[in-house]
């Protein structure tokens, strides 16, 4: 796996001091809007595109068509920014998307269709040449606003890896969100991680606890730390920590999620 860490743009300086192999800019709607200052050319780019337009929740699987056309919008210009700061960087950028089918109140399973073919008709919209568009497995139950809700796509391997290749889309495997929604149907994570292993383009890792514990310090909550390491340790993709409140204190989440993953690599520990 590939050292990778999270920044905003006005990071990237401190970020750099880390020696990461791929950064990932996790955009805010408003980070859409500045520039990326230095250059980076031996550094590979990834762009978290964000879920929120200012204070709007956006929801790409939505099969209103005021939304639709919000989210077209929004993400082609966000798209474009991409394709910009990439020019900093080097190669192509892998830009992810979280692919929405939110609800307050869980849908029967027949009523999901709609929403995989409301999303596959948005990502048709979209002008994907020179960046490497990956949609990212949603935990169970997603918070937003402040409160929680239900996500009905992209939450079950087997429908990530067929919806993922049938389409020609890549993949960013969030472990967390894996494991939360295995312990909520009673799954093991390791299993998951290796039904999506064919399409997994980039790795979102954190640890967790329960169906709804997610950003957890690595080592501090009930996954299988050890068994997960060593299965996509060989993976030859960036590897993102994505723990709670990480950038503070200088990075220090980050430094920390990365040497405790070191040390279950390297010296068997680990749960």
């Amino acid at each position: 796996m590939k050292k990778g860490l999270k920044a905003r743009p006005h990071d990237l300086t401190g970020i750099m001091e880390l020696k990461p192999e791929i950064v990932e800019i996790h955009a805010s709607s408003e980070d859409l809007e500045k520039e990326i200052e230095g250059n980076y050319p031996g550094i590979q780019l990834a762009v978290h595109l964000p879920e929120y337009e200012g204070s709007t929740l956006l929801d790409p699987a939505s099969s209103d068509l005021a939304m639709k056309y919000k989210c077209i919008e929004f993400y082609g210009k966000a798209l474009n920014v991409s394709r910009k700061w990439a020019e900093k960087f080097r190669g192509t950028p892998k830009v992810i998307i979280h692919p929405g089918g939110w609800s307050n109140e869980p849908l029967k399973h027949w009523e999901r269709q709609g929403l995989y073919n409301s999303f596959k008709l948005f990502m048709e919209e979209l002008n994907t040449k020179d960046v490497d568009l990956l949609v990212e497995n949603m935990p169970p139950h997603p918070i937003f606003y402040g409160g929680q809700w239900n996500c009905n796509i992209f939450t079950d391997p087997i429908e990530c890896r067929d919806y993922c290749i049938g389409n020609g889309w890549g993949f960013c495997l969030d472990v967390c969100h894996a494991a939360l929604y295995c312990n909520h149907v009673g799954a093991k994570v390791i299993d998951f991680i290796k039904k999506v292993r064919p399409i997994i383009a980039h790795i979102h890792i954190s640890d967790g606890k329960g169906a709804d514990g997610e950003g957890l310090q690595i080592g501090e909550g009930d996954m299988s730390m050890k068994e997960i390491l060593d299965f996509i340790n060989p993976i030859q993709v960036g590897v993102v920590p994505e723990v709670w409140q990480s950038h503070h204190d200088n990075f220090a989440g980050m430094k920390l999620a990365w040497e405790r993953m070191e040390k279950i690599l390297g010296n068997g520990g680990g749960q």
